[in-house]
């Protein structure tokens, strides 16, 4: 009798567990509540006069590619529609310097990924090589002599990929990001993001100025209004956004990876939990950080937001990019 009752409450354990797993997997599907600001939508912000901004030329540079589930890369999406994740950086010419946003992959990515898990490169490190930001470079004619520096949004492997491409390039770096980093992500997975970075010079740099378009501090890189840095935390402590103020087209605010793609913030939503506990250092500040994107984009929807991995909007913006110059050279 004892048996029996052991067999028949182990079966209803089982089954409550199994109803159970089941039943947090759909949540995970589920969309989540945030807390926006109602009022924002239908007041659209006053837009900034750049007409006294410099030109600044920006071309993104795609070095690889994922395809995923719509439902993952947005948490609530519920479909199977593939997403593509670009891994890109951003080539930016300013009358003050050239630079880059990121660095993409270098031609050498999957020797420095040789020593990672299984896990890790079948899931955050799993991608399609497409092309090297040093072939990215000399397409354009630029010489790693030609680069005054690259400045990183954060320090996570995918976005210091390519700097073996740059070596001797001057690493510029959020002093926040730099002292966080020190605590455990510049060691992890054998060190990779420390070997990616080599030994190339760094510089820090601080948002320390003041507020910016409704975001807390500020950095205006060049003293002109033309590139003004803000902090984006909680992907990282120092993922740090790029606004981009210019005469010769229209403003763009480039994001790090506080957004994966342009639906984090619209509706706004994470990634699939799964993935947003793995690449988010602190969950509350990356979710207000996503509340203060959306209420941004509502304001200010003449603005394109570019998350680092939103393969669409950066193929988009090419695309205008294209046209403005044809424009421009009367074509």
């Amino acid at each position: 009798m004892k048996v029996k009752q052991l067999v028949t409450w182990g079966g209803i354990t089982l089954g409550a567990l199994g109803v159970g797993i089941v039943g947090l997997a759909i949540k995970s599907l589920l969309p989540q509540r945030f807390l926006t600001d109602d009022w924002v939508e239908g007041k659209p912000g006053l837009p900034l006069d750049t007409t006294n901004c410099p030109e600044v030329e920006v071309s993104f540079l795609r070095c690889g590619s994922i395809s995923i589930p719509e439902f993952v890369a947005t948490r609530g999406a519920f479909t199977l529609a593939p997403r593509v994740l670009a891994y890109s950086a951003v080539l930016i010419r300013h009358p003050q310097a050239l630079f880059l946003y990121d660095t993409g992959l270098s031609a050498d990515i999957y020797t420095y990924m040789v020593d990672q898990t299984l896990f890790f490169r079948k899931t955050l490190g799993n991608f399609q090589f497409e092309r090297s930001l040093g072939s990215h470079l000399e397409e354009r004619g630029v010489e790693r002599s030609d680069l005054d520096f690259a400045l990183l949004s954060h320090l996570h492997w995918d976005h210091v990929s390519g700097i073996p491409d740059i070596p001797g390039a001057l690493l510029r770096i959020n002093r926040v990001e730099y002292e966080a980093a020190k605590l455990g992500l510049l060691d992890m997975g054998n060190g990779l993001v420390r070997r990616l970075m080599g030994d190339n010079p760094v510089e820090f740099f601080d948002c320390a100025g003041p507020t910016y378009e409704g975001f807390r501090s500020s950095l205006d890189l060049f003293g002109d209004g033309s590139i003004v840095l803000v902090p984006l935390p909680g992907h990282t402590a120092g993922n740090t956004g790029m606004f981009i103020n210019r005469s010769n087209g229209p403003r763009l605010f480039l994001l790090g990876d506080a957004a994966w793609v342009s639906q984090n913030y619209l509706r706004p939503a994470t990634m699939h939990p799964f993935i947003w506990s793995r690449v988010t250092s602190d969950d509350a500040t990356a979710r207000q950080t996503l509340i203060d994107l959306h209420n941004y984009a509502l304001r200010h929807p003449e603005i394109p937001l570019i998350a680092m991995h939103d393969a669409a909007l950066q193929e988009q913006f090419m695309q205008s990019e294209q046209r403005l110059q044809a424009v421009g050279r009367g074509e």
